[in-house]
């Protein structure tokens, strides 16, 4: 059975319906699993999709300013052609204020990562910073521009 076709014609059940609905529409002729591979594939399932606002979080204490930040780079490589060829954005936030910095980046090299955050720091500067275990996190350049700025770099698995 053509999923596209089901999805598409407006008179068929399963028409712009979810996974539960288009799994019925075909008759279970199509597992649920490759119905919501095809739909992730679609941008007008995505878009509309409803996002689950409630999940666990792990709850972090703070009892100062500038006490903890949270850091880490968003891949935005697909878009590098519209935005003058930077690929990565650096994300860095405090946690208690939420004040939040995002800086360009045209690769994700040491360096590169390195310069962003000293940019950061002439703003302000953490005690302690929270990072993945990302190999632009956990380089020589890094760890000295922490220890130079005395700041505690800790790593999510």
């Amino acid at each position: 059975m053509d999923l596209e076709k089901v999805c598409q014609e407006s008179e068929h059940p399963g028409s712009f319906e979810a996974v539960e609905a288009l799994f019925k529409a075909t008759d279970g002729k199509v597992s649920r699993k490759d119905i919501k591979k095809w739909l992730s594939a679609k941008d007008s399932y995505t878009l509309h999709k409803p996002i689950k606002k409630k999940f666990k979080k792990n709850r972090v204490f703070v009892s100062r300013m500038n006490q903890q930040y949270q850091a880490d780079l968003v891949d935005m490589q697909s878009l590098s052609k519209f935005n003058d060829g930077y690929r990565y954005l650096l994300t860095c936030i405090c946690v208690l204020s939420k004040y939040a910095w995002a800086i360009p980046l045209p690769d994700k090299n040491a360096k590169t990562v390195v310069s962003a955050f000293e940019q950061i720091f002439t703003e302000r500067i953490p005690l302690k910073l929270q990072t993945d275990a990302g190999k632009e996190f956990t380089n020589k350049l890094f760890s000295e521009l922490s220890q130079k700025e005395e700041n505690r770099i800790f790593h999510d698995k």
